[in-house]
């Protein structure tokens, strides 16, 4: 493809921002006014394993700026991260670099989550206000040993709020948009216990079709959701459980026929879609000895999915319940290698079990239910020595319906400044089907088989202040029987594999404060995802992607944050003659703080007004505004 204007403007950019940061990083003062919004500051606590890989943690403070409403906002544009949405309130395309997820590749606390359907996960379902953490982990990751995503996987973390306080978050705008969100805590001598709720209406959304398919109508959507978290400290044991629930009701258009004969997604007056989401986690670890540590979690997680859609006759369920149960039982032995405290040697040692099982009467295969079970043992070594970092995990997964796989990855790191690291690591992975990637009545394809691949990465990060980091990574994948969703030669839109894949990439993050009132940060990303056999490109994978976003606290009230995204065309079915146009859009927010316990903002949405869709033959949302006020105390 030959890059677009805004391709040149977003390269530019970066250039522009890595020139003046590594002038300006000799006189930058180090404060605390404005947070780090795209790549993690460097802990010293991290794992050797966390430290050698390309990811992007945003904390509490991170994820509260810009006032966004939900997951899609904080993840469009980030490097190797595909994201694409209809409107708001609606499911997301979800892809990390080049693979996705029946289950696993968004987890709740440590457990897997199911998609909607492949590549696809209803990220709105998951307010900001309900979340301590967000961490968007890429590459081969040992330390998600329960997600077996072979491009990586965005891990969510529940909130805690402090004994007495509490927050109200309210919200309302465009489309007929109401969102109210609140919680507490509460610490005595039975635990630590946070509780949230929240209700979100959106009475006047956009319709999924998109114009050119007669989209007309406007979709309703609500949904409802609860959270409670628990934990609890003793001499050598601590308890952690969270609990999550979301119940959404949405008005769906679905496939259809056209008056030339061909079939699309259509508007449909009648279709509707209700799910509910239940996840539950329990973790308890005892301090053995003083250097051995053992932990077992358990968890459990349901999607139910109820409704019809389209227009077509005897079309079409999407009746599908699919369940999780997980156990993982860690032990953690740590010795000293010398007396520098960094220098030490981690044995990590324990086994893995998930037990999934489907349920879907409509499926046209007939195989109602569908069960997979998986044992796996794993062992992994973590060591840091002087200015040198690194480790190594094998795992061997047994499966009842696929039988035995051994898979590893090794990592290597060398701090060969104080303030950088440069790294290399490698491996193979293995990912079976999740059930509702093989049995969605609609979506699914019942013959799916697991997909593998092996490959490696190079990376280097520089944390030149505080608050001030830069980091690059390149890496190169190939994939045996890529899983992806695709639009097929009748119409359909279905799950298939890709014999072979070749995915290579190059990924830059960056933030950096200019002065003590502006801080500034870009992400950029390029990535090649072909079928080496025909030497076309793999679907829903645009080539350039990137976000850069600014700050700046105008008086000593008032705060402004501009957001400019960009997504690349990209192709929509396997024989590449359907393309997804390219899309830009700039998003703003103006925050007054009127005193420690309240704040008032505006954000605008698409402010140029760019109506690209992100998914061919669907809509997308035009110019929105919301306001809103955070409530604290």
């Amino acid at each position: 493809m030959i890059a677009s204007p805004q391709v040149y403007l977003l390269r530019s950019l970066c250039i522009v921002f890595l020139s003046f940061g590594s002038f300006t990083h000799l006189w930058a003062e180090e404060v605390v006014e404005l947070p780090d919004v795209v790549v993690t500051e460097q802990d010293s606590d991290e794992s050797e394993a966390k430290q050698t890989s390309a990811k992007t943690d945003l904390n509490r403070e991170a994820l509260s700026r810009g006032n966004k409403a939900d997951l899609n906002a904080v993840l469009n544009g980030l490097s190797s991260v595909a994201i694409g949405q209809v409107g708001p309130g609606t499911t997301s395309k979800l892809i990390i670099r080049g693979a996705v997820g029946g289950s696993g590749l968004v987890n709740f606390d440590g457990v897997p989550l199911f998609s909607n359907f492949t590549g696809y996960f209803p990220l709105s379902r998951f307010p900001l206000d309900f979340l301590d953490k967000v961490n968007v982990s890429r590459g081969f990751n040992g330390e998600q040993n329960s997600s077996r995503t072979l491009g990586g996987s965005v891990n969510l973390y529940s909130r805690k709020i402090p004994h007495g306080k509490a927050f109200l978050h309210s919200e309302a705008g465009s489309y007929g948009t109401l969102r109210n969100n609140l919680g507490g805590g509460i610490h005595n001598q039975f635990g630590d216990l946070t509780f949230a709720g929240g209700r979100t209406d959106i009475f006047e959304g956009i319709s999924q079709a998109g114009p050119q398919n007669g989209g007309v109508e406007r979709d309703s959507s609500q949904m409802t959701q609860g959270m409670l978290n628990w934990n609890k400290h003793f001499s050598k044991v601590s308890l952690d459980s969270s609990a999550y629930f979301v119940e959404t009701r949405d008005a769906y258009d679905g496939p259809g026929m056209f008056s030339n004969g061909k079939k699309g997604w259509k508007d449909d007056l009648n279709g509707l879609l209700n799910e509910q989401t239940w996840v539950a986690q329990g973790r308890a670890s005892y301090q053995v000895l003083n250097n051995w540590e053992s932990a077992l979690k358990m968890g459990y997680t349901q999607d139910k999915q109820t409704g019809r859609i389209g227009t077509l006759p005897h079309c079409c369920s999407m009746d599908l319940t699919s369940q999780l149960w997980l156990g993982n039982w860690e032990n953690t032995h740590q010795f000293a290698i010398n007396k520098h405290s960094k220098d030490a040697l981690k044995l990590i040692w324990g086994v893995d079990t998930q037990h999934q099982q489907g349920d879907s009467v409509d499926n046209k295969s007939k195989a109602h239910t569908l069960t997979t079970h998986l044992i796996s043992p794993l062992a992994r070594t973590e060591w840091g020595l002087g200015d040198w970092l690194g480790g190594a995990e094998v795992r061997y997964d047994h499966y009842d319906v696929y039988g035995d796989h051994t898979v590893f990855n090794a990592n290597v790191g060398w701090r060969f400044y104080t303030d950088m690291l440069l790294w290399v690591k490698g491996g193979t992975g293995y990912r079976a089907p999740a059930v509702n990637e093989r049995l969605h009545p609609l979506f699914g394809n019942p013959l799916l088989v697991p997909e593998s691949n092996a490959g490696a990465e190079l990376g280097w990060r520089w944390q030149f202040t505080q608050q001030s980091e830069l980091s690059l990574s390149t890496y190169i994948q190939h994939y045996k029987n890529l899983i992806f969703l695709a639009q097929q030669p009748s119409g359909s839109i279905k799950s298939a594999n890709a014999p072979q894949a070749h995915v290579w990439g190059t990924e830059l993050q960056a933030r950096h404060r200019w002065n003590e009132y502006w801080a500034s940060g870009i992400s950029y990303s390029y990535m090649e995802a072909k079928d080496p056999q025909t030497g076309l490109y793999i679907p829903g994978r645009p080539n350039d992607q990137g976000q850069f976003w600014t700050e700046c606290r105008l008086i000593a009230p008032v705060t402004v944050r501009v957001d400019l995204s960009y997504r690349d065309a990209n192709w929509n079915d396997v024989s590449n003659h359907l393309q997804v146009q390219a899309a830009t859009h700039l998003n703003a927010n103006i925050n007054y703080k009127v005193n420690n316990n309240l704040a008032l903002y505006v954000r605008g949405d698409n402010l140029n007004d760019d109506r690209t869709p992100d998914l061919y033959g669907f809509n997308y949302m035009g110019i929105a505004f919301y306001g809103g006020m955070h409530v604290d105390y």
